[in-house]
């Protein structure tokens, strides 16, 4: 039998550093008093950093680590299985020490409360400075700022022993209740926000509500001039009241001048939430949001704000690239890409590179550059090889390359069908662009009986790719 595998996922998950620091930790007796726990971990430690080869030919068998512990003693698989459960208890608290541990404002909270109930004056007067100035160099002022400011105030207000001295602080009350109303405020918003922003794909009844005119109440009160409460208000008044495109546009100027006060991770949740509204309002029919969509893309590519870890997602790549060609700005997109494939997971570059410069160029009307593109796209993703092939048969339909295209055709539908990755909606899609691609090309221009006939067809079929260039297709024949 081998070792409990929830233990070593756990480890696994460690650095060398990470390990070495837990090595210690084990070893101390304030953290543990078990030798056997040492010993264990001892063992996994070792294996850990082996070679894929050497911890294949030694796995970590129950049996083979109890007698390496305890010798010839008879093994006992509950005291085994309780002495993996105690290392795992053991990684917790390490892992949640080394949080608080980089947390320093954590820490010097919990030591103020302390000091508060020692009333050690000068000890506590020196936290509660230090715990101020750090906080008045914090940049954010979200919802933990906000809960850390009025502990510390809280704290503060709490120290004096005596009626006399406690009224002198009544101004430090007065600031902790006001942290704590714009702590909840924030808190109250963000939650009400995602669940107006997810409601639509959540499938079990969830109901989060806002008390009695409480934007109306934020709206008129001096917490709306926090950056944060402000943020979640806007947002919470743009997806309740999407007709009025005023907060849309609010929103984005007040993250604009007051990106400062927030980080990176929290201004791109604030940048998710106009993205959803701009996409939301193309799918109504209102393409001059792409204009915005693509002003979205362009700031969060300035500011960083897209890039995490320093890599660019497929899916943000895509995006940026489909949202530039819609507004036309070719030069912008080539230079994008370029620029950002890069930043892409090293699996996705060569593929994106080429398949996205095809777009380019068919969306310029450079179709000898497109094909040329093509030719280096390989079949292994499937997300890319319909992409390609879809681009391809675009190309040899306006081209009026019909020899090609009728092989490419056929070829397409072999890959589809033979393909399992492939959903079967997914298939149906493409499957029914070819068949109509087919009829296109058979067409004679202005045969009017023909194509009201394809037109009927086109709007009853609910399952079908690149329906907008099908249907601008058929207008040309027209």
């Amino acid at each position: 039998m081998l070792i409990s595998s929830k233990l070593l996922s756990l480890l696994k998950t460690f650095s060398k550093h990470d390990l070495n620091s837990f090595k210690k930790f084990v070893a101390s007796p304030f953290h543990n008093e078990q030798e056997e726990l040492v010993q264990l971990f001892s063992i996994i430690d070792q294996y850990l950093r082996g070679s894929e080869k050497e911890q294949k030919t030694n796995p970590l068998e129950k049996e083979v680590i109890w007698e390496q512990i305890f010798g010839k003693k008879k093994y006992n698989d509950v005291r085994f299985r309780r002495l993996s459960s105690d290392l795992i208890k053991l990684v917790y608290s390490f892992l949640s020490y080394n949080s608080y541990q980089k947390d320093g404002l954590s820490e010097q909270l919990n030591l103020l409360k302390a000091l508060r109930k020692l009333s050690l004056n000068k000890h506590f007067d020196s936290t509660f400075k230090q715990i101020s100035q750090a906080l008045d160099k914090n940049a954010s002022r979200n919802a933990d700022y906000h809960l850390s400011s009025f502990t510390n105030n809280y704290n503060l207000f709490n120290f004096p022993k005596n009626v006399q001295a406690k009224i002198k602080l009544f101004n430090n009350l007065e600031q902790a209740d006001y942290h704590l109303e714009c702590f909840f405020i924030i808190k109250k918003l963000e939650n009400y926000c995602d669940y107006i922003g997810y409601k639509e794909g959540i499938s079990f009844d969830v109901k989060i509500t806002l008390p009695p005119s409480f934007l109306e109440y934020v709206e008129n009160s001096i917490f709306i001039k926090d950056p944060f409460v402000k943020a979640y208000f806007l947002v919470a008044k743009m997806l309740l009241e999407p007709e009025e495109t005023a907060y849309f546009l609010n929103l984005k100027e007040h993250l604009e001048k007051n990106s400062i006060h927030f980080t990176l991770q929290e201004l791109d949740t604030f940048y998710i939430h106009l993205k959803n509204y701009c996409i939301v309002k193309v799918n109504e029919g209102k393409t001059d949001y792409f204009s915005q969509l693509f002003e979205i893309f362009q700031t969060l590519l300035k500011e960083k704000i897209i890039l995490k870890d320093g890599t660019i997602s497929p899916q943000n790549y895509k995006n940026i690239t489909t949202v530039g060609l819609h507004v036309k700005a070719y030069d912008w997109v080539e230079n994008f890409i370029q620029t950002y494939t890069s930043y892409l997971p090293k699996a996705h570059r060569e593929n994106a590179l080429t398949f996205n410069l095809a777009k380019v160029y068919f969306s310029q009307k450079k179709y000898d550059q497109v094909i040329e593109q093509l030719r280096e796209v390989e079949d292994k993703n499937h997300v890319y090889a319909l992409g390609g092939k879809l681009i391809l048969l675009k190309t040899y339909y306006e081209l009026n390359e019909y020899s090609p295209l009728d092989s490419l055709t056929d070829s397409f539908r072999i890959y589809i069908r033979r393909n399992k990755i492939i959903s079967r909606e997914v298939k149906q899609q493409y499957l029914n662009l070819l068949r109509f691609v087919k009829k296109l090309s058979s067409t004679i221009p202005g045969d009017k009986k023909a194509l009201d006939k394809i037109r009927g067809q086109i709007a009853k079929c609910k399952a079908l790719a690149g329906k907008k260039w099908i249907l601008e297709k058929v207008e040309e024949l027209a």
